[in-house]
């Protein structure tokens, strides 16, 4: 379903009718947009938030990929319709999105319909809170109930990628919802356990499905404290439904974000240029992560990124994106990163970086742009590489001033625990941290290419901490700072699996690794 074309994403706010704090449409729109604008997928959407529950003019939704609704919903005489069902004009555009294979996501009050209503969202949605009984009075059906926690039923579906199997939650949830029974099209994602009901499905609280025609739509009837947003878990399965029911693919790692306070939000909207973009600024160090190497798995990067994305997320100051294609590094601005953190190997792919990513990763080093190199990638694009010789880029080996070369004596003790020693105690990124044990591949020998013609040599490098190996007897650089023209570079060999990054001091030298090639440490 996935195609390079730009998704438009229209996020439809309701009116508020709650006090402060519980039915936030405005804000949950609002936040929704400022994190789509900073995902991986930012170029490739156009998100629109509306307030008042409906677009001034009707045009904007005519070629939309994906709506988005969290509104009021009807309750008898009490409150508002969901708003796409407030008159025939809207039915019949709704009608025609839906047939046309647009995505739709249902939040918390927004699944409230009539019977009458409830065919059609059925359809569309696969399910909805029914309120009235045969005779059109207020009597429900469905039920409301506070959660304490969502389980999460499905590990399979990619919206799941990286969600914790249960979310504590202390929640207003409907349930006892009226569905489709035994819908093939639905995939049960939510469940409230201590729920029950008449039918097996009642305690379903969220769910995926793909329409016939292909439209991809999401239910939750979760949220209705803002401060859930808060939680990084509920906050993921969200980001992931909204951007596969919109025709993303997920990547392996997941979708990474943070939640923004009030004002950064604000301030976000209000620098909003002619492309609609609400970017954040400020203060906030972005960086890109690139990872991958399919062909390679005991690097364990589908393992490591995650954990490198959320040790950068544990400092308010930093802000990641995630891609897994080394030539988004030509297709991306890179104007927008202060910094691009490589979790990287092209273990079989010969073809290496086109050459829009070689100009553009030398651009943002020119620019003064910084550049995390992580364990692995040192091999990266590189002659000696087993199956990927033709990738061979010599002007990688000035950035990455010491590289690993597999016709040299390039090598790593077996895979276990060592004590890593700080040689410069002084340096912003080692200051305060003591020596610490890990378990890692220690790698020794890594070859330094000679200076070119008129340049300083590419093998100066500063040494901040090693280890002592048993395979050479000798005590080994493990990380070390350099410069590439105008921008920082930092080199650590830590960082074969998940047991490296579950050591604290790994994971503060991380961050302050990119905060210093930023030039803000």
């Amino acid at each position: 379903m996935e195609s390079n074309k730009v998704k438009k994403v229209v996020l439809i706010a309701g009116e508020p009718s709650h006090g402060p704090g519980a039915h936030e449409y405005d804000k949950t729109v609002r936040l929704l947009k400022v994190l789509l604008d900073q995902s991986i997928y930012s170029d490739r959407l156009q998100v629109h938030a509306v307030s008042g529950g409906w677009p001034d003019n009707d045009e904007l939704l005519e070629d939309a990929d994906l709506l988005l609704f969290v509104t009021d919903g009807r309750d008898g005489e009490l409150y508002r319709d969901v708003p796409f069902v407030a008159n025939e004009q809207r039915i019949a555009l709704m009608k025609k999105l839906m047939d046309g294979g647009c995505g739709l996501i249902l939040l918390h009050f927004s699944t409230f319909f009539t019977r009458e209503e409830g065919k059609s969202v059925l359809a569309w949605a696969g399910g909805y809170f029914e309120w009235e009984d045969e005779r059109g009075e207020r009597n429900w059906y469905s039920r409301i109930d506070m959660g304490s926690r969502l389980d999460l039923s499905s590990r399979e579906h990619p919206i799941c990628t990286g969600v914790a199997d249960t979310i504590s939650l202390q929640d207003e949830v409907y349930f006892h919802l009226r569905m489709i029974p035994d819908d093939p099209r639905r995939i049960p994602i939510w469940t409230v356990p201590e729920l029950a009901g008449d039918h097996p499905e009642a305690n379903l609280v969220g769910w995926a499905l793909e329409r016939e025609n292909g439209g991809r739509s999401f239910v939750t009837t979760a949220g209705h404290s803002y401060s859930i947003w808060e939680d990084e878990g509920f906050r993921r399965l969200n980001l992931q439904a909204l951007l596969w029911a919109a025709g993303f693919a997920i990547p392996v790692g997941g979708i990474h974000s943070r939640f923004y306070a009030d004002e950064v939000v604000d301030r976000a909207f209000a620098a909003m240029g002619g492309d609609g973009r609400a970017v954040v600024t400020g203060q906030t160090v972005r960086a890109l992560v690139l990872a991958g190497n399919d062909e390679h798995k005991w690097h364990n990067w589908e393992e490591t990124t995650p954990l490198i994305m959320e040790a950068l997320h544990e400092n308010p100051a930093i802000t990641a994106a995630l891609t897994l294609d080394a030539d988004a590094l030509g297709q991306w601005d890179l104007t927008a990163f202060d910094t691009i953190v490589l979790n990287y190997c092209n273990w079989k792919d010969p073809a290496g970086l086109s050459e829009q990513a070689k100009s553009a990763l030398i651009g943002h080093m020119e620019r003064g742009g910084g550049l995390v190199a992580l364990h692995f990638s040192n091999g990266a694009f590189h002659f000696s590489l087993p199956e990927a010789g033709g990738s061979d880029w010599p002007e990688y080996r000035k950035m990455v001033p010491h590289v690993w070369n597999h016709h040299g004596d390039s090598g790593h003790d077996n895979y276990g625990s060592f004590r890593v020693k700080i040689a410069d105690r002084e340096h912003p990124i080692m200051r305060g941290l003591p020596d610490f044990d890990v378990r890692d591949e220690l790698y020794y020998r890594q070859e330094a290419s000679g200076p070119a013609a008129g340049e300083e040599r590419s093998g100066s490098v500063h040494v901040l901490y090693g280890a002592d190996s048993v395979n050479t007897g000798q005590h080994e650089p493990l990380a070390w700072t350099a410069r590439y023209r105008n921008g920082r570079v930092l080199q650590t060999l830590l960082g074969h699996d998940r047991a490296a990054y579950e050591v604290l001091e790994v994971r503060e030298m991380l961050r302050r690794s990119v905060l210093w090639t930023a030039n803000k440490l």
